[in-house]
C-alpha cells in the first residue's frame, strides 16, 4: 500500500520548482469525479481555475486520458497544456494533433467486434462508447455490474475478431484496443524525454495509470529523476495498481488540495 501523500509534503518541496517539474494527470476520477455516464462527467470551476494557474507557473502540464483527445481538451479547457487521449494512442502538443499510424490497421476490426458484441448483448444499461480509436463498454449502471462484466468478457471470447485485439479493463468498463505497445507509460516517457525537467508528478486512479506509475519509477534510475506517482484511491482500484504507486490521496478533493499546495 502506498503512503498517504499529505504525511510527506515536507519531503516533496522540490516539486515546487516549476521550471524543473512536470505535472501530469489523468482526468476522470482524478481531476473530475466519476459520473454515471462519460457525458455527465465534468471538471468543476475551482479545479479548472487551479489547473490554469499550474499551466501558467509550471514548465510542463499534461492531461492523459482514456477519452478521445479532443473530448479531453474540451472537458479540461486549459490552454498551454499537452493533451493525450485513448490511453496514449493520440495527442495534441502545441495545438498539433497526432496519432500513431499503426492504429489505422485495427480500426475496422475494433468496430466490427464492438458491433458484434452489441448484437449479442441485451442489457439496455450497458453503454457502448465509440472513442474513435478504442471502444469502451461501460457496465456501471447495470443492476449487477460484476455479472455484466463476466458476460461481456465471455461473449468477447466467443467473437473471433476479438482474438486480434487487446481487451483491457478499467473502472466498471471493458475496452477494445489496438494490440500495440503504446500506453500511458509510453507517452509519459516520451513527454519527459522530450523535456528538460528533473522531476515529475503523475496522478491517476485506474488500471491503465499503473503503466505510467511504473514508467516513472524506471525513469528515476535511468535519468536520475525524482518522480512522484500518486494514486487517487477508490474502492474500485485493483491491488496491483495500488502497489505501483508511491503515494495516495483520497479522492478528487485531495487532488485539488495537493495542487493548491504546489501553488503556495
Amino acid at each position: 500500500m502506498p503512503d498517504y501523500l499529505f504525511d510527506f509534503l515536507d519531503d516533496l518541496k522540490f516539486l515546487k520548482n516549476a521550471d524543473k517539474t512536470a505535472i501530469i494527470t489523468d482526468i476522470d476520477g482524478t481531476i473530475s469525479e466519476i459520473a454515471p455516464t462519460p457525458e455527465e462527467a465534468f471538471v468543476d470551476d475551482e479545479m479548472r481555475d487551479v489547473l490554469g494557474k499550474l499551466a501558467s507557473r509550471y514548465r510542463l502540464l499534461a492531461f492523459i486520458s482514456g477519452r478521445p483527445v479532443h473530448d479531453a481538451l474540451q472537458m479540461v479547457g486549459v490552454p498551454g497544456a499537452i493533451y493525450v487521449g485513448n490511453h496514449g494512442l493520440e495527442y495534441i502538443i502545441d495545438g498539433n494533433y497526432q496519432r500513431f499510424s499503426e492504429v489505422e490497421d485495427y480500426l475496422p476490426l475494433i468496430k466490427k467486434c464492438a458491433l458484434e458484441l452489441r448484437n449479442r448483448t441485451h442489457d439496455e444499461n450497458l453503454i457502448f462508447e465509440d472513442k474513435g480509436i478504442c471502444y469502451s463498454i461501460h457496465y456501471r449502471q447495470c443492476s449487477d455490474p460484476m455479472l455484466s462484466r463476466e458476460r461481456i468478457l465471455r461473449k468477447l471470447r466467443d467473437i473471433p475478431e476479438s482474438k486480434g485485439l487487446k481487451v483491457d479493463e478499467g473502472r466498471m468498463l471493458v475496452e477494445l484496443k489496438p494490440p500495440l505497445h503504446y500506453n500511458k507509460g509510453f507517452i509519459v516517457r516520451k513527454i519527459l524525454e522530450d523535456s528538460s525537467v528533473s522531476s515529475a508528478v503523475y496522478l491517476g486512479d485506474d488500471t491503465t495509470d499503473a503503466d505510467a506509475f511504473r514508467e516513472l519509477r524506471k525513469l528515476e534510475s535511468e535519468r536520475n529523476m525524482n518522480n512522484v506517482p500518486i494514486l487517487v484511491l477508490s474502492k474500485e482500484i485493483p491491488a496491483e495498481v495500488k502497489n505501483s504507486a508511491r503515494f495516495f490521496v483520497s479522492g478528487v478533493s485531495e487532488v485539488l488540495k495537493f495542487f493548491k499546495w504546489l501553488l503556495k
